[in-house]
């Protein structure tokens, strides 16, 4: 099955400010979800991260009107580039997201890249509560 949504953890949920910047007017459904991953929040970027593990990471689905399109303007402001090399700050992965209904969809996110040149100097800050939002308002 074609992947056609994407799930948010951070600047890109609907009332945060990236998402006024890239994705108002182009969202056709929201749901809230999680997925399983570790967060952190990067203090040198102010900017969160995940990656892989067994924590629940809050977060939004969205459906996207023309997902081809915007999914260009996504992995332009991620830094990921199709050949996931040195150099994608975020790589675009596939993850299972869990509803507040139970149940369970595909999507991608962007996944922090470690081994990333941009990314070998980031202060990472554990973010334990698994919302960035949250997190960003205290």
């Amino acid at each position: 099955m074609l992947v056609n949504k994407i799930f948010v953890y951070g600047s890109l949920r609907s009332d945060m400010f990236n998402y006024k910047k890239l994705l108002e007017g182009k969202v056709s459904n929201v749901v809230k979800g999680c997925i399983n991953g570790e967060l952190f929040h990067l203090d040198n970027k102010g900017y969160p991260a995940v990656i892989p593990g067994n924590k629940k990471i809050q977060g939004e689905l969205m459906e996207l009107i023309d997902f081809d399109k915007s999914l260009e303007g996504l992995d332009e402001l991620e830094r990921y580039s199709e050949d996931n090399n040195i150099n994608c700050e975020y790589l675009r992965k596939e993850v299972d997201v869990f509803l507040e209904d139970g149940s369970t969809e595909k999507a991608y996110y962007y996944e922090y890249n470690p081994k990333a040149n941009i990314n070998l100097n980031d202060k990472t800050i554990p973010v334990l509560s698994g919302d960035w939002k949250e997190y960003m308002s205290k």
